[in-house]
């Protein structure tokens, strides 16, 4: 083999090994995540750019305050997939009152949920106990979120992923570990 077909042999493997790291960290590992909808504001805004890690064992170990992917439960599509925030955790009581959210009987303290007033609505879930297994989900825009609600709790084998940062836009951009 001549000199120059081996210089192009060895810069294909590079690029292919390089591309074979890159979408096992892109599946498996870290990935991005554009914000559609305004149910996370003002946390989060449409076109907002996050960086999430799927690492189920990290994932997994979410806390109270945690941004979460995830597919929602009456989702038939796999790529349908919501941000929320994590409020209640299994086995924690949970109690929605004029808009204010009570976890096991203590008033929470929520600085990041949007100002407006709060719209009295009809919701299916607004008191109970998170299941093993579950977690309870809101969006920060409490008036225009899509969250459990309406739709119920969230299993864990449905989360896909924890928001680690907001990239995007640079000026807002911030760290989202609790």
């Amino acid at each position: 083999m001549n000199r120059k077909a081996r210089i192009i042999l060895d810069r294909l493997q590079v690029i292919i090994i390089s591309l074979i790291i890159i979408i096992i960290i892109e599946n498996f590992v870290f990935s991005f995540a554009i914000v559609k909808g305004e149910s996370m504001s003002p946390t989060l805004s449409t076109m907002d750019r996050l960086l999430v890690i799927k690492i189920p064992y990290i994932y997994e170990q979410f806390n109270k305050g945690d941004l979460v992917v995830f597919n929602p439960p009456d989702s038939l599509e796999q790529n349908e997939m919501f941000i929320k925030r994590v409020v209640a955790k299994e086995n924690d009581h949970f109690l929605i009152e004029e808009g204010i959210l009570y976890i096991n009987g203590e008033k929470q303290t929520e600085g990041y949920i949007s100002t407006e007033d709060y719209l009295t609505r009809s919701y299916n879930y607004v008191e109970g106990t998170v299941p093993p297994g579950m977690c309870f989900v809101m969006g920060d825009n409490r008036n225009n979120s899509n969250d459990s609600r309406t739709f119920g709790f969230v299993s864990r084998d449905r989360i896909r992923a924890k928001v680690l940062f907001k990239i995007w836009p640079l000026n807002e951009a911030r760290a989202f570990m609790n």
